[in-house]
């Protein structure tokens, strides 16, 4: 209907229409011209039905044009896209080396699980079995030699690893294994007898609030320190 309405409104051969059939009411309105009346309205007719044919021929000139473009413009879209290679994907970007070695601590020590979870979880020292101590002793061997290029960070990291070396080394001195789990070796088995256990236990649970603090402590470093995206 759009179309439609602007092919009336800007062709000549509807132009011309209207104009005739506005010539014709003003003839028709001429009371001398009543008894030609009849002529004048036969010559009407043939004259509209002559634009007419003209308006049906525009209009279908018209509508073979616009079907010629539409197919044009499918065929340039289908030459471009198949002429246009697709962007390759960018390749994601090398991780930083503090960033993949803090992201290593942290996978070592999560806080939902492991040992870090049983030590928050449990009041004091409470025997732990050999497989939670797999990730410190991981962590130590691994990161012997490791350096952060963030000062503020690399400090973190070295509190985190002295606490895990000296809970470690208290681990292997002071416990024994005992129904597959690192039990405090008791007084009975201590020269010191039970003073020099309760020494013992209340030196492992100094260790341990130390260990959990440096790895929140180290976490918190590499966060802010945008070490840890």
């Amino acid at each position: 209907m759009k179309k439609l309405a602007g092919l009336l409104l800007n062709s000549p051969a509807a132009l011309a229409l209207a104009a005739l059939g506005l010539v014709c009411l003003v003839l028709f309105a001429i009371p001398p011209l009543h008894d030609v009346a009849w002529v004048i309205g036969l010559v009407a007719v043939a004259a509209m039905a002559g634009v007419l044919a003209l308006l049906v021929r525009e209009w279908t000139a018209l509508q073979h044009r616009v079907d010629a473009l539409r197919a044009d413009l499918a065929e340039a879209r289908d030459e471009v896209r198949h002429t246009v290679a697709p962007a390759p994907e960018s390749a994601e970007a090398p991780l930083d080396p503090d960033t993949a070695r803090a992201r290593r601590v942290l996978a070592l020590f999560p806080l939902d699980t492991g040992l870090v979870q049983h030590m928050r979880v449990e009041t004091g020292y409470s025997p732990v079995s050999p497989t939670l101590l797999e990730p410190v002793r991981t962590f130590l061997e691994e990161f012997g030699h490791t350096s952060f290029g963030s000062a503020r960070t690399h400090h973190a990291f070295m509190d985190l690893h002295r606490a895990a070396a000296a809970f470690i080394a208290w681990i292997d001195e002071e416990t024994i294994t005992d129904s597959g789990v690192h039990e405090i070796r008791p007084g009975d088995l201590r020269d010191d007898g039970w003073r020099e256990f309760s020494q013992a236990r209340e030196q492992g649970e100094r260790l341990i609030d130390t260990f959990v603090a440096a790895r929140r402590a180290f976490e918190r470093t590499a966060l802010e320190t945008s070490v840890l995206p």
